[in-house]
């Protein structure tokens, strides 16, 4: 890219945000206009990979207020507690370990 080709950006940061952006910086070997240049460059690149049409952002929208549960709760404490409670749906279930566990 010529010197010709190129534009200048300029934005402002207060004295916490400058200072994370510098030690970014720093830690990563670049200078503040190349560690400025690659964070502008992969925001533009993440907004453009996001698909505002993707079910994932509308699904939200589609669910209507009325349809969901009150409470999500149980007093469930075991995995057999949780089934023995289960309504006889034919819809399948995992238990997820609480954090820190494994099965």
């Amino acid at each position: 890219m010529s010197r010709n080709d190129t534009k200048h950006v300029q934005t402002e940061l207060d004295a916490d945000e400058y200072e994370r952006f510098r030690a970014f910086a720093d830690e990563h070997g670049l200078s503040l206009k190349e560690a400025g240049r690659e964070a502008l460059v992969e925001w533009i690149d993440r907004q453009q990979r996001a698909d505002p049409n993707d079910q994932a952002f509308t699904v939200l929208e589609t669910l209507e207020e009325d349809s969901l549960p009150e409470s999500a709760e149980t007093d469930a404490r075991t995995e057999t507690d949780l089934i023995d409670e289960w309504d006889g749906s034919d819809e399948s279930f995992t238990l997820a370990d609480a954090p820190g566990q494994s099965r």
